[in-house]
């Protein structure tokens, strides 16, 4: 059985006792939204097939979805599917509501691009993931490109683990109970022992690196963000090619991302 299988069938048994049940209206529009999102563009029989819903319903929410500006299709009689602007409108908006950091983040990251021609990512916490809410492209490759709300666990980025390290005690044990998978993998488990020694390492320097593996990969350092309380809640990296920036490199650009994200912390203080 597939995880979507799974998952509708596990939102159409709790359908009745919960009413955030998946396969509720809003429910399944918010899950068709994040997927089309994830596989765009996408024709409505491959999304039904893939998220193993009837075609029917998901032609439904789909007309419904455009009728409200949520997405947008191209074609005729099979039109392929993509997320408008709307979500990046109404995101940006919660974004600045929630912390004002894009603003805070937007002069340091254009002045750090030009410092070192390589491009600079900005990550908002949520949950236990990092969220890539804002990104300045360099003059220089970085391999792997990274639209803007793509989401990865807090461990697999060099952002993400600058953000742990500095988390308090009690809620870094907290998360440390779930098993951490290596990125990209399904069956290899980060001991936790190893993971907190690394994030000891991290909170020791300031910084993390995550050095990719040329030709394909990208490489990138990164420092924690702090709010007006000292709590981190973002993080800020500098990403280019790893067949150019290998771990020397990276080392050498620490002082440039430490400094940035200190500026930005300040900023956000004095909100």
């Amino acid at each position: 059985m597939s995880e979507a299988q799974s998952s509708a069938d596990d939102g159409r048994a709790s359908d009745d006792a919960d009413p955030r049940g998946a396969s509720r209206p809003v429910g399944l529009a918010l899950r068709l939204i994040e997927r089309v999102a994830e596989w765009q563009p996408i024709g409505a029989s491959d999304l039904a097939r893939r998220l193993a819903l009837p075609k029917a319903t998901v032609h439904r929410l789909l007309l419904a979805l455009e009728t409200f500006g949520w997405l947008e299709r191209d074609g005729g009689s099979r039109p392929l599917w993509s997320v408008s602007m709307r979500p990046i409108a109404v995101g940006g908006r919660a974004i600045e509501r929630k912390s004002g950091l894009r603003m805070a983040a937007l002069s340091v990251m254009d002045a750090l691009r030009h410092q070192t021609g390589e491009s600079i990512h900005l990550g908002l916490v949520d949950g236990e993931n990092i969220v890539l809410i804002e990104r300045i492209d360099g003059v220089n490759s970085v391999n792997i490109f990274l639209p803007v709300g793509t989401s990865w666990d807090l461990s697999w980025s060099s952002s993400g683990k600058s953000v742990l390290a500095h988390l308090p005690e009690a809620e870094l044990a907290s998360y440390l109970q779930t098993p951490r998978y290596r990125r990209k993998s399904e069956t290899d488990i980060i001991p936790a022992t190893e993971l907190r020694q690394e994030l000891a390492g991290i909170r020791d320097r300031g910084f993390a690196i995550s050095v990719g593996v040329p030709p394909a990969a990208s490489s990138s350092i990164g420092a924690a963000i702090f709010d007006k309380r000292g709590r981190p809640f973002a993080g800020l990296s500098i990403t280019g090619a790893s067949d150019r920036l290998r771990e020397e490199q990276l080392l050498a650009l620490a002082p440039q991302i430490t400094a940035a994200a200190r500026r930005i912390s300040i900023g956000m203080s004095m909100d």
